[in-house]
């Protein structure tokens, strides 16, 4: 079971992933196509040491699931490593807030 954080951060990586939808799967498949991708994602969440670095691991998570580079190229993981990242921070600073 995912603590707390991690759940936050799960339903964060979710919500972006599935709007980005990079294989046109969700239209015609089940709501959690994308979630064994999502969740090696946010296992990797802590190792990740910037934006690019996590544009980086995006990019290879997919690969590996997918097999194929083109689509997830690392210049269209960036803006999905930016939105996952600047929804976190914004997490955190809620988080810390209201502590």
């Amino acid at each position: 079971m995912l603590k707390r954080c991690n759940m936050e951060h799960y339903r964060i990586v979710k919500e972006v992933i599935d709007n980005w939808d990079p294989k046109r799967f969700l239209h015609y498949t089940p709501e959690d196509e994308y979630d064994p991708e999502i969740r090696m994602i946010v296992e990797l969440l802590p190792t990740v040491t910037s934006v690019e670095n996590l544009a980086l691991r995006i990019h290879e998570v997919f690969v590996k699931m997918f097999s194929v580079d083109e689509v997830f190229a690392i210049s269209n993981c960036y803006p999905i490593a930016l939105e996952i990242n600047s929804k976190i921070k914004a997490l955190e600073s809620e988080n810390q807030t209201s502590n």
